[in-house]
């Protein structure tokens, strides 16, 4: 390490071993930069798109904020057992290589089963898939074998066990996420109603469904259409099909209109647009990807310059 800091050391370099550090340092600065931009961007979203409603809010991207409910969706998480709405867990293994000691992930998983959130104009359906999610409820513990045992959920560790994480408290890590009914919920993304596309449907479209529906049971189109009894369906009584389809689809679109129209909150299909689901708060997501900007710009000057110290003191020392 110390060559890095030593001009004639770096002008003595193999040139393959120069190359490769530069590069790698320059490579990390970029990627630095990246990051600042990226969180910078986020947290600025956070603070200054207008908050929507789900009853009037736009169809496409949008920034929400209710409280999440159970419509009966709700799920088992995996490690504690408890009643959720969502979970994330990971499963991790210590291990000693000579001195030095580091977490193996053995096991992760997430849930991608849709939930609800309300705010006091509607409900809005949310799809988990490719978000960014912070929850409210987070567990960590541990234990001795890779699946937990219950008793170990209530254990507290000592000084001894926190000091060392291989003393008393075994050598797996257990930690669980969860978003329970009645935690906020603060969301971006891609806001869409009647995501079926049902309403939008013309008379000939949804006669159209119920025809393939009846066609499933032709015996008892048969019994309902074939007036002659031949077995088969001519023009007159297949005409006849088409106008009680018909009519039968007046009746699903009045149907239809009474029901409540749902909301979905979806990715984005531009990347560049962060899909957002927190239980924390806004304004502990917003400070924390500011904070994750600041650390980023500060590892792009930081490597930036590293850089140019390897390349100055090669070439221009």
């Amino acid at each position: 390490m110390d060559e890095f800091f030593c001009q004639p050391c770096i002008v003595a370099m193999p040139a393959a071993k120069f190359w490769l550090c530069f590069l790698a340092v320059a490579a990390l600065s970029v990627i630095a930069l990246l990051l600042a931009r990226r969180n910078f961007f986020k947290a600025r979203l956070i603070e200054d798109m207008p908050t929507s409603r789900v009853r009037s809010a736009s169809q496409g991207y949008v920034e929400l904020a209710g409280t999440a409910i159970s419509r009966g969706e709700d799920q088992i998480a995996p490690l504690t057992g408890e009643q959720c709405l969502w979970w994330r867990y990971t499963i991790e293994r210590h291990q000693k290589s000579g001195k030095s000691s580091s977490w193996k992930t053995v096991d992760r998983g997430v849930s991608t089963s849709p939930f609800f959130m309300a705010d006091d104009t509607g409900q809005c359906r949310i799809d988990p898939r490719g978000a960014e999610i912070s929850s409210l409820h987070k567990k960590v513990w541990r234990g001795t074998t890779r699946l937990p045992d219950t008793a170990t959920l209530t254990h507290k560790p000592g000084l001894l066990e926190m000091l060392n994480p291989v003393i008393g408290s075994g050598n797996y890590r257990y930690t669980e996420y969860l978003i329970k009914t009645g935690d906020p919920l603060y969301l971006l993304g891609h806001f869409v109603s009647d995501a079926t596309g049902k309403r939008v449907l013309s008379i000939d479209q949804v006669a159209g469904q119920i025809i393939r529906e009846w066609k499933k049971d032709f015996d008892n189109l048969l019994v309902t259409y074939d007036k002659d009894g031949n077995g088969s369906l001519d023009l007159k009584e297949w005409t006849a099909v088409q106008q009680a389809a018909t009519v039968a689809a007046r009746d699903r679109q009045l149907d239809m209109a009474d029901e409540d129209i749902e909301h979905t909150l979806v990715k984005p299909e531009d990347s560049e647009l962060p899909y957002l689901i927190d239980s924390e708060g806004q304004d502990v997501l917003g400070r924390r990807f500011r904070w994750h900007a600041i650390l980023g710009a500060a590892g792009f000057l930081a490597f930036g310059a590293a850089a140019s110290w390897l390349f100055s003191s090669r070439f221009l020392g």
